[in-house]
């Protein structure tokens, strides 16, 4: 397993506990069985308002898909884009958080007419990676133009809070963020830190400072402290109280920082306080051994590395009750002190623990038995933990690229999942692509992702050699005839595959080089009963379609749960493949009734009129891909076409391919594949949708947009299978094309009206994207559960060859 860290580096640079973190992080990582760590840093200066705004660029636009896993913990790092991202958060950029100035507003309303673009992206209510395209590029062209005055650009200022916090928004939403942990209480409970509802796990992280060959010198025995140098670590109050106190134990006091010379003005002289400036690791470690105790009170820090650093070096800790994380370790009077963060309490301590040695000890022993159990190893293995994900994460199989949507599969991938990732499901869907030569990412919505992955030249040529031979297009068997020629496929489900909460197959072509990564257990998703439906495609080929019906048994008998788009189609599997009937569940084609406006037959006679049309220009509508029961479909509107002259025959999709050489009637126009928006305005337009299906399997998506558009629907009986759409009541079946053609010319629009209202209806409410997702969460959930409960891994088989050179059922 390949984990990056990624990490900003300071401008300048200075060395604190978010470089210990990532320090012992990297070495704890690199030190696991099978896995290979980097740290990656860009430097990230914060000196003013478009500087910090360039770092969070800089992370967004890097790419770093080569690594199966990163681990971030601090902005803007955590602004990359990578579908297993595991936040380990230390803190937000605080100043335009938790430590905002009070005094100064919120409220970017001011500058809504100065940069109207940008306060409408800032005010998106979900923004996500395409409104941060948005959000860069105007920000780019108000730097250019000079648009905001040296207020608006202050630091802090109240745009680049808004700015910032639009950006945190993007990089933390759950789609973006496999799992969310942090490094303490403290801040897993601060306010807008986290996006709404999520609950952060918090893990402890140790430092790297090293402890063995570290003696004390019991000589010595002073006060130290370690910290760097700034207000929030109230040093001052430190020195203060120690002065008022009137110990003669020194106090020694490693760091640097802004507030170095102010503390030297603070120190009286011969007052045994020594201000170190940079020490080593190993001084530090003995320093951290000669000590009495430690002294550590910061206003609200995040967690407070110097409090572990004291513990596991048996030292009692004196603290304040407002510092934060530092109280989730120490405990009054049992490892440490907490007081109030007020000087004469804190005298009042630092005097009790020099004046009790032996109080001292036993606190500090104490202090050890409290951390000991803290380790690199242990933080290392939970952030690799794969189980404790903050979403279930779904990876799917494919052979096409689903968006954007032309076909019916590509429509029901990419409806059906993007509706359930609105569920809380991660989906990643792998497809094939003959358009990309790298794997390439693309997020659909916000928690779903398409990833890409080439065909090789190899395939290719196969490819052709191949359809020149059986005269069809053949990707999909080809697929799984040759996995070895798809090498970048195996690769990415064996890399992605121990994320995924549960793999789902759809289609069977992806079974061979899905069990040769490693995949154990399985959903299979059957578009169409594919013996059946390549049986007539591969008429010429019995042999082909043999092999094709025996990898789908396989793919169907080894699954977990097989989903069907049809009953017909359930019951044919059983009965095919001899699988009990509790092995299944039906997951309808359907539509998508947000994008498609229904229209009586008055409104389509509107729209043509606005178009320039005549309003009783008949159109009929057919919709279907270069598959063989679509052809047959488009023989039988061609006959009808000579037959009726009066009508218009629009045939939308690359079944036009397969009449390219065809000579055609006048009134038949083959538009071939078309654009979403063209294909809705046919949908408006049209007179009436014709489904002549005679042949197929699974269920007919083309039918469901027809009803949910409000076209009146000439259908055979065969066509509506899969739905509870009934003749006469819903849609006009037909026998002789040309003849229900002649006669729904001439039925009155009211009649036409009333079927197409009942139909839309019914397509609302049982065949919506979203019902039906929500029945499919069903089914995911009863899945996972199986697997769950058998208490083992989920996936991965003990161990598996890289890849297979042999061809599948050749």
């Amino acid at each position: 397993m390949k984990v990056a860290i990624v990490a900003p580096s300071g401008v300048p640079f200075v060395w604190g506990g978010a470089e210990n973190i990532w320090k012992g992080l990297w070495l704890a990582l690199n030190q696991q069985a099978s896995v290979t760590a980097e740290l990656i840093k860009l430097p990230s200066p914060e000196h003013d308002f478009w500087a910090i705004i360039q770092s969070y660029q800089n992370f967004a636009d890097l790419d770093l898909n080569h690594f199966d896993l990163v681990i971030s913990t601090k902005y803007p790092a955590w602004m990359i884009s990578h579908p297993r991202h595991v936040l380990f958060m230390q803190h937000t950029l605080r100043g335009l958080y938790d430590s905002y100035p009070s005094h100064l507003s919120k409220s970017t309303s001011h500058l809504a007419q100065k940069i109207p673009e940008l306060s409408r992206i800032l005010n998106t209510p979900k923004p996500n990676r395409a409104h941060l395209s948005e959000c860069f590029n105007e920000l780019q062209r108000i730097k250019a133009l000079h648009i905001l005055d040296q207020q608006d650009t202050a630091l802090p200022s109240p745009l680049l809070r808004a700015i910032v916090h639009f950006f945190d928004a993007v990089a933390l939403a759950p789609g973006q963020i496999m799992r969310y942990t942090a490094i303490a209480h403290e801040v897993a409970n601060r306010e807008e830190y986290f996006p709404k509802n999520i609950k952060p796990e918090v893990l402890y992280h140790p430092s790297s400072l090293p402890q063995a060959g570290i003696i004390a010198d019991t000589q010595l025995a002073p006060i130290f402290t370690a910290s760097r140098l700034d207000t929030p670590k109230r040093i001052d109050l430190l020195i203060k109280a120690y002065c008022k106190s009137g110990v003669k134990t020194p106090l020694r006091i490693a760091g640097t920082g802004p507030q170095n010379a102010a503390l030297q003005k603070l120190i009286p002289q011969n007052s045994g306080i020594t201000l170190l400036g940079h020490i080593s690791e190993q001084q530090l470690a003995q320093e951290y051994a000669n000590a009495l105790f430690v002294p550590f009170i910061p206003e609200h820090e995040d967690f407070g590395l110097i409090t572990y650093e004291a513990m596991i070096a048996g030292k009692a800790v004196l603290s304040c009750t407002d510092s934060g994380g530092v109280t989730e370790l120490v405990k009054d009077m049992e490892n440490g002190l907490l007081v109030k963060p007020e000087c004469d309490d804190i005298a009042r301590a630092i005097k009790k623990l020099c004046s009790d040695p032996k109080l001292c000890s036993q606190l500090g022993q104490h202090a050890y038995n409290t951390v000991k159990e803290i380790s690199w190893p242990v933080l290392a293995k939970e952030l690799l933990n794969l189980h404790k994900q903050y979403q279930p994460k779904i990876m799917v199989l494919n052979t096409f690229p689903i968006y954007p949507v032309v076909s019916g599969g590509q429509a029901r991938l990419y409806h059906l999942y993007s509706q359930l990732s609105m569920l809380g499901y991660s989906i990643e869907i792998l497809n094939l692509d003959f358009n990309t030569s790298t794997v390439k990412s693309r997020h659909l919505n916000e928690n779903f992702i398409e990833v890409l992955i080439p065909i090789g030249e190899e395939f290719k040529k196969k490819l052709n050699i191949e359809e020149k031979r059986l005269n069809i297009s053949c990707v999909d068997w080809l697929a799984a005839q040759h996995p070895e020629l798809l090498p970048e496929w195996q690769a990415e489900i064996k890399r992605r595959a121990p994320w995924a909460s549960l793999v789902i197959c759809s289609h069977p072509y992806a079974y061979p080089v899905m069990t040769q990564a490693g995949v154990k257990e399985w959903l299979y998703e059957a578009h169409n009963v594919e013996a059946d439906l390549k049986a007539q495609i591969y008429q010429q080929h019995p042999q082909e379609a043999l092999q094709i019906k025996e990898l789908e048994s396989q793919c169907a008998q080894g699954a977990q749960h097989i989903i069907c788009c049809s009953s017909e189609d359930s019951l044919r599997m059983q009965a095919l493949y001899q699988i009990p009937d509790n092995q299944f569940s039906v997951i309808a084609n359907g539509a998508d009734i947000q994008n498609i406006k229904y229209l009586d037959q008055a409104g389509r006679k509107a729209i043509r009129v606005q178009m320039g049309l005549e309003p009783t220009n008949n159109i009929s509508l057919f919709m279907g891909s270069n598959h063989g029961p679509n052809i047959e479909a488009a023989e039988q509107i061609l006959s009808a076409a000579e037959q009726d002259i009066s009508l218009q025959y629009i045939i939308l999709g690359s079944v036009a391919d397969a009449f390219k050489q065809r000579k055609t009637p006048n009134n038949v126009r083959f538009l071939g594949v078309v654009s979403q928006a063209e294909k809705q305005l046919w949908l408006k337009i049209a007179f009436i949708a014709l489904n002549p299906m005679l042949n197929g399997s699974g269920s007919n998506l083309k039918l469901i947009e027809y009803a949910a558009a409000g076209l009146p629907i000439i259908s055979t009986e065969f066509g509506v299978r899969g739905t509870k759409l009934m003749a006469g009541v819903h849609y006009l079946n037909t026998k002789n094309l040309a003849n229900t053609i002649a006669n729904t010319l001439k039925t009155p629009d009211l009649q036409l009206d009333t079927m197409t209202n009942k139909a839309m209806k019914y397509i609302k409410s049982e065949l919506s994207w979203q019902g039906l997702a929500e029945e499919y969460q069903k089914t995911i959930k009863h899945g996972l559960s199986k697997i769950k409960s058998k208490g083992e891994s989920i996936l991965l088989a003990p161990s598996l060859p890289e890849s297979s050179s042999a061809s599948y059922l050749c």
